[in-house]
């Protein structure tokens, strides 16, 4: 597997948080083969609004920055946003709806040239030219 610049599904980045071994030992491979591992502002927002909902909340708030602090953190642009747009009216359409957060992830990863990294194969496969790697 050979992927260069990808981006990690909050699915995936909690298994991160929580040392979830599998997780940390594939992730750790595919940086070692030289990827840059990034994630979306759209995979934080989820992640910082988890922690505040937790009850655990400071040590949870904690551990979301310094992971995001370790990724490369992808904003949503003005292409990316109008491509959400796009897919987001496309799938709607279709009768296959994933969700306006998948698609503004899905549209930040795509317009940048990305892979994501997700367990959420379902929605994200519905996005064509998405390229998209199963986590364990």
């Amino acid at each position: 597997m050979e992927a260069t610049r990808t981006v990690i599904d909050t699915d995936v980045l909690i298994d991160l948080l929580r040392n979830v071994k599998k997780v940390v030992g594939f992730l750790a491979e595919i940086e070692e083969k030289g990827s840059l591992l990034s994630t979306t502002v759209i995979n934080a927002f989820e992640l910082y609004y988890g922690a505040h909902k937790s009850r655990e909340r400071e040590q949870n708030l904690l551990a979301t920055r310094k992971l995001l602090n370790r990724l490369i953190l992808l904003p949503l642009e003005p292409a990316s946003a109008e491509t959400a747009g796009r897919i987001y009216a496309e799938l709607e359409t279709k009768g296959q709806p994933i969700g306006l957060r998948d698609a503004l992830i899905g549209a930040i990863v795509l317009t940048k040239g990305f892979t994501i990294i997700t367990r959420n194969v379902e929605h994200f496969q519905k996005i064509t030219g998405l390229t998209v790697i199963t986590a364990p």
